[in-house]
């Protein structure tokens, strides 16, 4: 007869001993602020693309209309990580959490590369002189200063938020030990 291994008990996770893990609090957590923060970016984004439309006219330049769409996939893919997490294996989900902060990075990048507006200057009383020989400086493009400031937040706030789940994801499915004595050259004699 094979000797006994000292595994650990699997039991079923309850609500009562939910709460002794703090990995899966802090993996519930995670999860809700992920969709909380892409729900809020859909409402943004939406607003954003049903306001311009399919004319390029309707945009402050073709970047940021191309971006809005970036920004819409990735919010997609957010919700059917959020549905599928609960399913899908550690490693698989590490890979799409990646995915995504590629796609929020790239997407928050391009947006804060694309258009002007900043916090600190959304209340400016004359944006002729802030952002003038701009289309960003006219009046239907200002009074979304807020929004597309918005947009900006969140993505960077979703990209970071993915990306810390990342390296906890990694944590959680590697053991990284410490070896004594090793240098890049070999053993220390």
């Amino acid at each position: 007869m094979p000797p006994k291994k000292d595994v650990e008990k699997e039991t079923k996770v309850t609500v009562t001993n939910f709460w002794r893990s703090p990995r899966r609090v802090l993996y519930a957590v995670a999860w809700t602020l992920v969709f909380c923060f892409a729900v809020a970016e859909l409402g943004l984004v939406s607003q954003q693309l049903h306001r311009g439309g399919n004319d390029i006219e309707n945009y402050g330049n073709m970047m940021f209309k191309h971006i809005l769409g970036i920004l819409l996939f990735s919010i997609i893919l957010v919700f059917l990580m959020c549905i599928g997490h609960f399913y899908a294996p550690l490693g698989l989900m590490a890979f799409f959490v990646l995915s995504a902060a590629v796609f929020w990075g790239v997407g928050a990048g391009v947006t804060f590369q694309s258009c002007p507006y900043r916090v600190f200057n959304c209340g400016d009383s004359d944006p002729q002189i802030t952002f003038a020989g701009t289309r960003w400086a006219e009046e239907r493009f200002f009074s979304q200063c807020s929004r597309i400031v918005a947009i900006q937040g969140l993505a960077w706030a979703e990209w970071g938020l993915l990306v810390m789940m990342f390296f906890g994801m990694i944590g959680h499915l590697f053991k990284f030990v410490v070896r004594p004595g090793t240098t890049f050259y070999g053993p220390m004699v």
